[in-house]
């Protein structure tokens, strides 16, 4: 049987993007200290899949993979997409094939700072989220950060350029 949501749908994606980034802070503060040192390697395997959906999102939607500029629009989307309004990008600079994106506002941040998460926890989901899915979008690039939020710097900043090539020029 259908049911009319007595919700609008703008608040239903609010509500279902705040569960999205309440979720893994709520399962680092029940299984963290059961898990013990395992914990950050057995959550980072679950970020590293969700990559697999981004790729899966960008090329059922024709989001641009081809350049680092392309890939920097690409990952704020899709992070948007998949963990709601409150994250705020700002693509800060391009460089040849190059491209700095900053985070401005992340939710996962937010979620941390409300339920009083361990501070720093936040990177060991961001940090393999975000380098592969820039990797599952176009093998070719990889991203790094250059600066992090969750490790007390004012926000984050990651760089996106082509990969290193071994012994290339």
């Amino acid at each position: 049987m259908a049911t009319k949501l007595p919700l609008p749908v703008d608040a239903r994606w609010q509500a279902a993007a705040r569960m999205a980034s309440l979720i893994p802070v709520l399962y680092h503060i029940a299984f963290g200290d059961v898990a013990g040192e395992h914990y950050d390697g057995l959550e980072q395997q679950v970020w590293v899949a969700l990559a697999r959906e981004a790729h899966s999102l960008a090329a059922a939607s024709g989001l641009p993979v081809g350049t680092a500029r392309d890939l920097a629009s690409t990952l704020a989307i899709i992070t948007t997409v998949f963990f709601g309004p409150e994250t705020a990008f700002e693509q800060a600079g391009f460089e040849g094939d190059r491209a700095v994106l900053m985070v401005k506002r992340c939710p996962f941040l937010m979620r941390e700072s409300e339920y009083g998460g361990k501070p720093g926890a936040v990177f060991n989901r961001c940090l393999p989220f975000c380098i592969a899915t820039v990797e599952a979008l176009n093998p070719d690039y990889t991203l790094r950060f250059v600066r992090s939020a969750c490790q007390g710097d004012r926000n984050c900043e990651m760089k996106i350029a082509p990969r290193e090539v071994p012994g290339g020029p």
